[in-house]
């Protein structure tokens, strides 16, 4: 489930929900988010390109995004352009696609495929199916500066079926993929409880925390698996998701930093703030765009 539907579904189940934009976790404090980044230690407007300087030394940069939202994926590709302005050597990992869809996601960086090409050789409405032109300047960025694409997800039917019978149903394969589904994170559980409005994460035979464990634990493994042999301060994986997976340094980045220790500069794209504030505890960065 996307981080638009989860909020969507949070406003509808209630009024007085806890807004996600601002949960206990992390530093503390608030800021007033600007038009464009704005840094959330200083509460100062910033460019991309002092996004990608502060990047020096990191191996990940993960932006998460309201899918579809034009103006964030703008500003994913200027974070993107500003790293290899920077002399980095970037790599995009991308929630977009499934693993086993890697062979047919290369041609856009390396292989010489158009933009539209691409959108037909990498099955983009059946592995995503959000508004592809949306998505076009993140794109247009990994052409220009033959970049390459990694396919980061998990299968769908992966997370469903963690949801409804748990971990112990998977098979070899699918463990060596995600090697393990760690649900013991609270911070991550209030994350996710806060982005549905509160409503209960177990029931009805569901298990939602497990499914989003499996989703960020998924991709974290395949990020971490890309970057092994790599880890210097020239490489760099630009990890492009839903901002729910990169919120408070609780998704896809928590679970880089348990398996090796790795941190990652984070970055969230919203629309608005409800509230008109964000916590300083969101991530480093935050985007506002509509």
């Amino acid at each position: 489930m996307s981080l638009m539907t989860l909020l969507a579904v949070g406003a509808a189940l209630s009024q007085d929900a806890i807004d996600p934009y601002m949960l206990p976790i992390g530093p503390q404090g608030t800021v007033v988010p600007r038009e464009g980044f704005t840094s959330t230690s200083t509460g100062k407007s910033v460019s991309a390109d002092d996004i990608a300087a502060a990047a020096k030394g990191v191996s990940f940069v993960m932006i998460g995004e309201n899918h579809g939202t034009q103006s964030h994926h703008q500003a994913q590709a200027d974070i993107i352009r500003a790293l290899v302005k920077q002399g980095r050597h970037v790599v995009v990992g991308m929630e977009m696609f499934t693993r086993p869809n890697q062979l047919n996601v290369n041609g856009l960086g390396f292989g010489g495929e158009t933009i539209e090409q691409f959108e037909v050789t990498s099955d983009w409405k059946g592995q995503w199916g959000h508004n592809f032109a949306a998505y076009r300047p993140v794109l247009q960025a990994i052409k220009d500066e033959k970049l390459p694409v990694v396919a980061l997800n998990v299968p769908r039917e992966w997370i469903r079926q963690a949801s409804r019978q748990g971990y112990e149903s998977f098979n070899d394969i699918q463990k060596k993929w995600v090697p393990e589904l760690y649900l013991g994170n609270k911070e991550h559980e209030m994350v996710v409880s806060a982005l549905l409005g509160g409503h209960p994460l177990q029931g009805s035979g569901s298990n939602m925390l497990a499914g989003q464990v499996t989703w960020d634990t998924g991709m974290a493994q395949t990020a971490l698996e890309w970057v092994k042999g790599r880890e210097n301060s020239k490489w760099v994986m630009v990890v492009i998701a839903g901002s729910g997976h990169v919120m408070y340094d609780q998704g896809i980045n928590y679970r880089v930093q348990r398996m090796s220790g790795m941190d990652s500069l984070n970055v969230v794209c919203i629309q608005e703030a409800p509230s008109g504030k964000v916590t300083r505890g969101i991530a480093e960065y935050v985007f506002m765009g509509k």
